[in-house]
């Protein structure tokens, strides 16, 4: 029997998945919430409003076994991996600093010495760009592919949050610069010499300052928080000078803490109120920039960084970062009544992800008996240096150890006429042997073997010849890195991430809307699937580094 389907939006050519020009989005929505695990979408999923998180999840398609296949998880190199559709093996950022062997210092990955912050307050001299990205974005091509008709606008409080999902051809990109006395939104002279008409006039509202004009209570009756450790522990740093990590934060007085380290907007950063200003930036830059208003798919970056500060801060486990999500839950759901009315319902594609996890805090699964620890990379050091000294005679053999890379002095192995691969494995046989590391590659191994699977696959993912150390590390699970030896296991406060550990890797991705079947799947994916299953949905050249494959479910 042959079935005649008069009218489709899926087109299948020489194997590719297409969809008809009239079926694309008028507006991308790429949403990214720093430190997101995928249970958090459960752990709180029946305080939610059906609005927001529930909303995305009942209406769109929810991928539960979402996984990044690269070590290190952290904030840079997740926005980098997710919108390029490749590792940090081919788009270059290896983490939110790494060491740069020409200058011998250590540089950020956005830092860019030839371009000026525009729109602040604080006279500075130092800059931002994405020039440190190998690789192009799902949001460059769709530039490039429009003939640059199409709009692209990346927003978050973190520069690095807005600058690298924008990729090189953005139109712009705003984050919160927390230094200026009044908080603004600002960008880069690599966009623009000076702000739009309406970033200024919402800068004008001065909204950090009337945010942090109230207080931070819980949403709901403190004793309902259930789901999270007691709000008095010991697990979370105590904030603006107060003696403990409870309910309620009055603002006034930390502000006042604040601006004496010359801070005070920073504050905006460890509250739920960050959430919402950034929220309603979006939206006025929506509305503002006309986005999705014509037949040209536009896009638009945001990227949610208060739970990421929360985390480092308070924990996973604590009532503030509880709070937080069910707060961001709101705000999603007022940015899809924005989205609903000024682009129109299914006529926006939207995505939501997360560029890392997080460990539950270490002296959290200490006490609870679960496997922690600290790896002290100060003695590591030393230690190595020590060994090396005895091997090869006393010098500088190390240049750098950030503590999961190790650089040697290739200067001096040079001069010294020995063979780099033969002291790299030296280090890396002597740092196995620590009872904190798991594993110890060398740079030469990682360039000349390949590793299909387990955690080696996923270093290998995140090297990158040209910036990567000499030596990656591995280290137990639940054990995180420590570079003050007067800091002991009880005084660990506050999680952190960066591992290819589940807690880590495990990540939410959701999507809704515009031609998004309801469903979901336990199939593993990962982050860099996105850029590549977008390329298909709006039938232009995937990213130039992608090795990720669209999500076949999207097109079922």
């Amino acid at each position: 029997m042959i079935r005649i389907i008069a009218i489709t939006a899926l087109f299948f050519l020489n194997g590719y998945i297409t969809r008809s020009q009239a079926d694309k989005p008028k507006l991308v929505v790429g949403i990214v919430v720093d430190q997101m695990r995928f249970d958090h979408l459960y752990k709180y999923q029946e305080r939610f409003s059906n609005g927001g998180f529930k909303r995305l999840m009942r209406d769109g398609f929810n991928y539960k076994n979402t996984q990044y296949n690269y070590i290190p998880t952290v904030t840079a190199a997740g926005h980098a991996s997710i919108y390029t559709g490749t590792t940090p093996s081919a788009h270059g950022i290896i983490g939110n600093t790494w060491y740069q062997r020409s200058s011998k210092q250590v540089i950020t990955n956005i830092g860019d010495s030839n371009e000026l912050i525009v729109g602040t307050t604080d006279v500075n001299s130092y800059g931002a760009s994405p020039r440190n990205l190998l690789t192009t974005t799902i949001t460059d091509q769709l530039r490039i592919g429009t003939n640059f008709r199409a709009k692209v606008i990346s927003v978050s409080l973190k520069d690095r949050g807005a600058i690298l999902p924008g990729g090189h051809a953005a139109n712009a990109a705003y984050w919160h610069d927390w230094k200026s006395s009044p908080g603004y939104f600002v960008s880069s002279s690599y966009y623009m010499d000076e702000l739009p008409k309406w970033v200024n006039s919402f800068n004008k509202l001065e909204k950090s300052n009337s945010y942090l004009s109230d207080s931070w209570s819980t949403l709901y009756p403190i004793e309902s928080y259930t789901a999270s450790a007691p709000d008095d522990n010991n697990y979370e740093r105590a904030l603006g000078g107060k003696t403990s990590a409870t309910f309620p934060y009055d603002y006034k007085s930390m502000r006042e803490r604040y601006r004496e380290i010359g801070a005070e907007f920073q504050l905006i950063w460890v509250t739920p109120a960050g959430n919402s200003l950034l929220t309603d930036f979006a939206i006025e830059a929506i509305k503002s920039e006309g986005l999705g208003t014509d037949d040209i798919t536009d896009f638009i970056n945001i990227s949610y960084s208060v739970p990421d500060v929360i985390g480092h801060t308070f924990g996973p486990q604590s009532v503030e970062f509880e709070d937080v999500i069910l707060r961001l839950d709101r705000d999603i759901e007022n940015l899809l009544k924005s989205l609903d009315a000024t682009v129109g319902t299914g006529n926006y594609l939207l995505f939501l992800t997360s560029d890392h996890g997080s460990v539950p805090v270490a002296s959290y699964l200490a006490d609870h008996k679960l496997p922690a620890g600290l790896a002290h990379i100060n003695q590591y050091e030393t230690a190595l240096l020590t060994h090396l000294n005895s091997k090869y005679g006393t010098n500088q053999w190390i240049e750098n150890f950030d503590g999961e890379a190790v650089y040697l002095n290739r200067d001096v192995i040079k001069q010294k006429k020995l063979s780099l691969r033969a002291v790299q494995q030296e280090a890396a046989d002597f740092l196995i042997t620590l009872d904190e590391v798991t594993g110890a590659l060398t740079a030469s191994d990682l360039q000349s073997q390949s590793y299909s699977y387990g955690m080696k696959q996923m270093l290998q993912n995140g090297y990158h010849s040209k910036r990567s150390g000499d030596v990656l590390l591995i280290f137990k699970p639940g054990f995180i890195q420590n570079l003050d030896p007067r800091i002991t296991m009880q005084k660990i406060k506050g999680t952190t991430h960066g591992s290819g550990y589940a807690y880590d890797t495990h990540v939410p991705m959701l999507w809704f809307g515009n031609s998004i079947p309801k469903g979901k799947s336990v199939r593993k994916v990962s982050v860099i699937d996105i850029a590549p299953s977008i390329a298909q949905i709006l039938n232009i050249p995937y990213p130039s580094g992608t090795s990720g494959e669209p999500l076949i479910e999207l097109f079922e």
